[in-house]
């Protein structure tokens, strides 16, 4: 019976482990795409806004507005930019729609995440009242479980992405949204020529930076911990 129970604890460790490194990878994504310090220097370097006839002021501002919007902070995308030398509105209406199905993805992510680290929390209190001290034996392998899981998720979806990125990048809205609003055309959407796929890079790397670290100690701490409890065994 209780081998039993330390199974299902193990298995609950383990479930909520991988669900902690994904709210950990969305936490991440959030502060990066929330750093208008960084996108600012990011346009500059790219000199995107050269390239659309706009100010960087204009562009980053334009970038912060669809952020905010995002994260709830205000109710719409309106903005007002000069191109060209000329005042007009830096988004139209389809792309104004595609994002409220972006809005609404991105607030069901955030969601999700605070379930997930709800779930977590939840998994460790139940594991430190039933071991008390030795907690983290079962939470420890259920860490490397999950993390395992995790990686070979993230690297099966990250090998689609290198071998095919159109259809990985097609495939991804089509999971996610169910019109054909995402669908934007460079040549009369502002929204797509803000986005350079070197702007997207960076971002990925710079979510990644954040996130790296931290889970690799955790992982590092879990190894350490099982190494710890097999010479616990031996002796």
């Amino acid at each position: 019976m209780k081998k039993q129970k330390n199974t299902i604890l193990t298995v609950l460790a383990s479930a909520a482990s991988f669900f902690l490194v994904i709210a950990m990878l969305f936490s991440a994504l959030s502060l990066v795409m929330n750093s208008e310090k960084r996108h600012r220097r990011e346009y500059e370097r790219l000199n995107v806004a050269d390239f659309m006839g706009m100010s960087d002021e204009d562009i980053v501002r334009s970038l912060m507005r669809l952020v905010d919007y995002m994260e709830g902070r205000v109710d719409d995308i309106v903005v007002e930019v000069t191109v060209y030398g000329e005042r007009t509105a830096m988004f139209n209406e389809r792309e104004t729609m595609h994002m409220v199905d972006v809005r609404t993805l991105y607030q069901a992510w955030r969601t999700a995440s605070c379930i997930m680290y709800g779930f977590a929390a939840v998994v460790l209190a139940a594991l430190i009242a039933v071991f008390g001290k030795r907690w983290y034996v079962p939470a420890s392998k259920g860490f490397i479980i999950g993390f395992a899981a995790f990686a070979a998720m993230l690297l099966a979806i990250g090998a689609y992405a290198v071998i095919d990125f159109n259809s990985f990048w097609t495939s991804f809205h089509l999971l996610f949204f169910s019109n054909d609003l995402w669908l934007l055309d460079p040549a009369e959407s502002r929204m797509i020529n803000m986005f350079p796929i070197e702007f997207f890079s960076n971002i990925i790397i710079n979510f990644v930076l954040i996130f790296a670290p931290v889970s690799v100690m955790m992982l590092v701490l879990s190894i350490i911990a099982r190494v710890r409890v097999k010479k616990e065994k031996v002796q």
